[in-house]
């Protein structure tokens, strides 16, 4: 991911930020009964991951089945730059494991124009293939791009009425939406009352788009770590205490997704991540494994 990315992150505060008052409300301050955690990383055609985490003699058409037996989600970038036939979306369904979750970033063709209601129809074809995931349909994603700013609230709003868009997670990038309060608080009730989660990236040029406020009592974040630098580490352990919190308070989903400049640092990221978010909380969130040498692949996959 190249948003946000600095040459030079020793000068950058890490710190989260607190959370906003309405995320508390958001929550309603009453531990859920469950809450379903997936952690997972943008890609899985990543040549790095072939005997590390996937066979050595891995082929390129097997790579979904055996990044699902490491990961239990993926943040589904490809369906940003290509559109998805159901026979594709199928094929990978059948594929995954039982409990895997596809998390399917909405098509540029939707989100990378001046103004995206135009869209609306599409968006609907869009929503209506995503269908074809069945149980393993996680929660889609739209990423507006960085020139799309606060201006057009009214242009993104009326493309969720035409859509009557729901369990869907939008990422805003343009700095406008977080100056100004009044149009951001507009915003976020409308997000609470339609059911869309307000999406969080941790990255480091970027720390306003860091809002930690929650609409829904799903949290979807987008974690940039930056290859395994000594600030990836308390940065992940920072979120782990924010998801706790959450958690403790009523949250009920949480997807957060691993990124990083050398894609094939990713597994052992993700290790650490989800091996002390289980330790902290005593969750049982799949935790990939690296592959021996001496290990027999077999017993593995």
């Amino acid at each position: 991911m190249e948003f946000g990315r600095v040459s030079d992150i020793e000068r950058i505060n890490f710190s989260l930020p607190a959370d906003h008052s309405g995320t508390a409300k958001v929550l309603g301050g009453i531990k859920a009964r469950t809450c379903a955690v997936y952690v997972g990383c943008p890609i899985w055609s990543e040549p790095g991951f072939i005997g590390k985490i996937y066979p050595r003699k891995a082929k390129s058409k097997d790579f979904s089945k055996y990044y699902s037996q490491q990961f239990n989600s993926i943040e589904l970038n490809i369906s940003h730059y290509k559109s998805l036939d159901k026979d594709t979306i199928e094929h990978w369904v059948d594929l995954t494991a039982s409990d895997f979750k596809f998390c399917p970033k909405v098509n540029q063709i939707v989100s990378h124009t001046p103004l995206i209601k135009g869209n609306a129809s599409y968006m609907r074809e869009l929503m209506a293939t995503n269908q074809c995931f069945k149980q393993k349909l996680g929660m889609p994603f739209l990423q507006l791009p960085p020139n799309y700013d606060s201006t057009k609230l009214n242009d993104l709003l009326d493309f969720c009425d035409e859509v009557a868009l729901s369990r869907c997670a939008i990422e805003l990038r343009h700095s406008s939406w977080f100056t100004d309060e009044t149009v951001m608080k507009h915003l976020c009730n409308y997000f609470y009352k339609n059911n869309i989660t307000l999406l969080q990236t941790d990255t480091a040029g970027r720390r306003d788009v860091l809002h930690q406020r929650l609409t829904t009592k799903t949290a979807f974040i987008r974690f940039v770590a930056n290859d395994l630098h000594t600030t990836d580490y308390i940065r992940m352990q920072e979120w782990i205490s924010r998801l706790k919190q959450w958690i403790d308070q009523g949250l009920e989903e949480v997807y957060f997704f691993l990124h990083t400049p050398t894609h094939e640092l990713m597994p052992e990221i993700a290790i650490y991540f989800i091996t002390e978010f289980n330790k902290q909380t005593g969750f049982h969130v799949r935790v990939p494994k690296i592959i021996s040498p001496h290990t027999e692949e077999q017993k593995l996959f």
